[in-house]
């Protein structure tokens, strides 16, 4: 049943809309979602749902890549004072995790448009990764006084790259099997970049030796 329409600015309709989405995407297969249904839903005119998107497939772009925006900016979690590689990697995680579980509708909708052959979604994955990285590049940064070589530099990002790969499969497992320790997850991803990143050739001394003094 549609609910009484509103008014609202145009970003905030637009916002209302890709929130929306995300749920419904989140429910249900894509091809089973239908641009009437989301205008029905939202109470606003099928005419407006396509002047903000022109097709099912730009909306669910536009889906996609807000809810890898609401997630980028729920992982930012700045490094503490203190604070060791290992636990500024496991904070990153849980709050990935915390985010799943607070926005499980929107987080799915996002996985399916990970992986996909669809060149704009593909881009939209690239540029969610290439971010991810420059952050996580930054905190290993972070450990060094100078700048890496850049063909090790080069070997660290392609192994940040896999990881973030296995990260997001772990948090997605956690949204189809709830029971899984958010704990657990966080401590084995962050073990499992410290150790992946041990392995690259002709890494600095300072960082192989930061990460060789955190907890096994």
């Amino acid at each position: 049943m549609a609910e009484p329409r509103r008014r609202l600015s145009p970003e905030d309709r637009r916002s209302e809309l890709l929130e929306l989405g995300a749920k419904v995407f989140g429910e249900r297969p894509y091809d089973e979602v239908r641009i009437d249904e989301i205008a029905e839903r939202a109470g606003v005119s099928r005419a407006l749902m396509y002047h903000y998107f022109p097709d099912k497939r730009a909306f669910f772009a536009a889906v996609v890549r807000a809810e890898g925006d609401r997630l980028f900016e729920a992982t930012n979690t700045p490094p503490v004072p203190g604070q060791t590689l290992f636990e500024q990697l496991r904070a990153g995680v849980l709050a990935y995790l915390r985010y799943d579980e607070q926005h499980p509708h929107g987080a799915w909708a996002a996985y399916v448009g990970m992986g996909t052959a669809d060149p704009v979604l593909r881009r939209i994955e690239d540029t969610d990764n290439e971010r991810q990285v420059n952050r996580l590049m930054d905190r290993i940064n972070g450990v060094l006084d100078g700048e890496l070589d850049s063909k090790v530099e080069l070997e660290i990002r392609t192994t940040l790259y896999g990881w973030l790969a296995f990260t997001m499969e772990m948090c997605r497992q956690r949204i189809l099997d709830p029971s899984l320790d958010a704990e657990r997850i966080a401590d084995t991803c962050a073990h499992a970049l410290l150790d992946m990143v041990s392995r690259v050739p002709g890494i600095p001394a300072k960082l192989r030796d930061a990460i060789a003094a955190e907890p096994r």
